[in-house]
């Protein structure tokens, strides 16, 4: 079956940053990275990232893939075609928007061994397994990469790693120092850990139904969820290189072997003779059409309801579950703070300076939040969080609120992008509702606006936003931008 051929737009040509030449339209990257394919092995990228010494560690703390899968899946693989398929000034951003959130990303593992989300020797091995998953995402659906082509491939990914500000003396110079590199860390460098096994099964067993699938009921998602982690579970497990599979004890078996053919095979042969806009993810698709990268609303069968618990304790542990442990460990801690500005400044191309401000305030907010923790362990568990909520004197209460307080002054800053005291509508869908049904904009919009006067006051923005983290209220604005999605 042959594939259609891939339309060349006329007016883009290949651009430089750093002074290096990053893929443009013909090259084999294009070919490749924004296949809708590309989604069945991220999770062999992920597994790979997760087994760094210290790199589990670094995906519990810091990353919000197992309360927001979906989501986290989302915003990888866009952040990925702006870098791959937008214009000089939108790679730019992109790069400059990723150097800012792993600026952030630090600390010490349970061993007490360092990670740094600017280490350049993580970064090259991280940004490398994407290559890695571009060449095996072509093998396994049976269609394997020449050497030739493998090597472009190589020498067009390159210039896109060094972009993120990696010395170059730590990235492989050729495909054949890539491929000593690669064996080198599969076959010694690589570990298991409780993150690679949660990847390598529980992460599909806890997947939410997707916005678009509202409408189905819950019996049915989790029957359908169930089915699914079974398969993708297995081809995980063998779409994993042997070297590492045997490293850590993981047996592959023969329905291993065949759901993956099945799945990768199936995937290629479906979408072959299928056009651009279904074969593509969408800002490749619009690069590969010729039209501008940018990122589009989300159209859903209509406003999705929200349920809310029966009694007061269940709906404080469920705001605990679905807001305030942004990393799903079960505990809040300032990781979980600094979770929330990454939801808050990711949409926004804010300067580092007006970034750091942001942390600068969820991180005063952190010691008023810590005085829920009872047993002094230096977190917060759901339970303290329930019992401190539902109970707490008016000098717990009191302690909390002037840095909630702060963290929403700094929201609130940051949404109101020409500094005049307000955020208007387009203001508030920058930072809210990208990614919003039009109604679901409308109604979060309204919910905050309540003088109705088109626009929101610090001090309407405020009241809402701390009765949210109160547990007293509810705003569409504030479950789009912290949880509960």
């Amino acid at each position: 079956m042959s594939e259609q051929p891939l339309p060349r737009p006329g007016e883009q040509s290949l651009t430089r940053d750093d002074e290096q030449s990053l893929p443009g339209p013909g090259s084999v990257c294009w070919r490749l990275l924004g296949q809708r394919r590309m989604l069945l092995v991220t999770g062999r990228a992920l597994v790979l990232e997760a087994a760094l010494p210290a790199g589990g560690a670094a995906l519990a703390r810091h990353s919000t893939y197992r309360t927001r899968p979906l989501r986290r899946l989302e915003i990888t693989l866009e952040s990925l075609q702006r870098l791959t398929y937008g214009d000089p000034e939108t790679r730019a951003r992109e790069f400059a928007r990723i150097r800012r959130v792993h600026r952030h990303i630090n600390g010490t593992d349970e061993k007490g061994r360092p990670y740094d989300g600017l280490d350049d020797a993580s970064r090259t091995w991280i940004t490398l397994t994407l290559f890695d998953a571009m060449v095996a995402m072509e093998r396994l659906g049976g269609r394997p990469l020449s050497r030739a082509d493998e090597a472009q491939l190589y020498a067009e990914w390159r210039p896109i790693v060094l972009s993120f500000g990696i010395d170059a003396s730590a990235v492989p110079q050729d495909l054949t120092a890539c491929h000593t590199y690669f064996a080198s860390m599969v076959g010694e460098t690589l570990e298991d850990n409780p993150e690679v096994r949660h990847l390598l099964g529980a992460v599909y067993a806890s997947v939410p139904a997707p916005p678009w699938l509202g409408w189905c009921p819950a019996p049915v998602w989790k029957a359908v969820r169930a089915v699914a982690a079974t398969v993708m579970s297995s081809v995980l497990r063998a779409d994993l290189p042997d070297a590492y599979r045997r490293r850590i004890g993981l047996p592959l078996r023969r329905r291993d072997r065949v759901l993956s053919w099945l799945v990768h095979r199936t995937a290629r042969w479906g979408l072959a003779a299928q056009p651009v806009r279904r074969r593509f993810l969408p800002l490749a698709t619009a690069a590969l059409e010729g039209r501008p990268v940018e990122s589009r609303p989300v159209r859903r069968r209509g406003p999705v309801a929200r349920q809310r618990p029966a009694g007061r304790t269940e709906e404080v542990g469920r705001f605990f579950d679905d807001v305030l442990d942004q990393t799903g460990d079960g505990f809040i801690t300032r990781e979980d703070l600094q979770a929330m500005v990454r939801s808050v400044c990711w949409p926004l191309d804010l300067s580092d300076r007006a970034e750091q401000r942001v942390y600068d305030a969820f991180d005063l907010w952190w010691p008023g939040l810590s005085t829920l923790d009872t047993d002094g362990d230096g977190r917060v568990s759901r339970s303290e969080f329930v019992v401190g909520t539902l109970t707490a004197p008016d000098e717990t209460a009191q302690s909390v609120q002037p840095g909630l307080l702060k963290a929403m002054e700094a929201v609130f800053d940051a949404a109101d992008s020409d500094h005049d005291g307000y955020v208007d509508r387009a203001e508030y869908c920058r930072i809210f509702g990208p990614k919003l049904h039009p109604a679901d904009a409308r109604r979060g919009f309204d919910e905050l606006d309540s003088d109705s006067d088109g626009r929101i006051t610090k001090a309407e923005f405020l009241d809402a936003l701390v009765q949210f983290f109160a547990v007293r209220g509810d705003t569409e604005a504030a479950v789009r931008l912290f949880g509960r999605d």
